[in-house]
């Protein structure tokens, strides 16, 4: 079964760090959401998916805001994308995809090591909405303190109470 990931949906994870503008006027969300869209479990894995879609975003940006990877926001603040924000990126990106996946594609026994092994916030934020009533107390309250301490309160507020 194939997943589709719609350009507007990229847009929409990607939108609040790269601004509106920005997105209009290049190819990014359109190279990603192609990107996801064609992911096979039978043949790579959620790592490769990760690795392939920072790739199409780096190349993007590169192409877009060239070797200096400088940034102007509609607010006139001018950002300057460090590899750190291109994995932030992909890691939103991806977490498209993990949402999308029926559970015969993402079993707790696939998602578990993926989530703890990348240390994405999208693969933990999936394990602990899908299987979070499921996991042992011990192990929910690990990926709750992982999560805060290693990604910012802005990523995770919307969906960690």
């Amino acid at each position: 079964m194939a997943i589709t990931i719609r350009p507007e949906d990229v847009f929409a994870a990607l939108e609040p760090m790269l601004g509106t503008q920005f997105l209009a006027a290049t190819p990014l969300c359109g190279d990603a959401a192609d990107c996801l869209s064609r992911y096979a479990p039978s043949c790579m894995t959620l790592n490769d998916m990760y690795l392939k879609v920072r790739e199409v975003i780096f190349g993007d940006l590169y192409a877009a805001l060239g070797q200096g990877m400088v940034l102007t926001l509609e607010s006139g603040v001018r950002l300057r994308l460090r590899l750190k924000d291109i994995d932030t990126l992909a890691d939103e990106a991806l977490g498209l995809l993990l949402d999308d996946l029926p559970g015969d594609q993402l079993p707790l026994t696939f998602l578990r090591p993926f989530a703890l092994e990348s240390g994405l916030l999208c693969a933990m934020r999936v394990l602990l909405q899908r299987y979070g009533a499921v996991l042992p107390a011990m192990e929910r309250e690990m990926l709750i303190r992982i999560v805060k301490e290693n990604h910012p309160a802005d990523r995770y507020a919307a969906w960690l109470k």
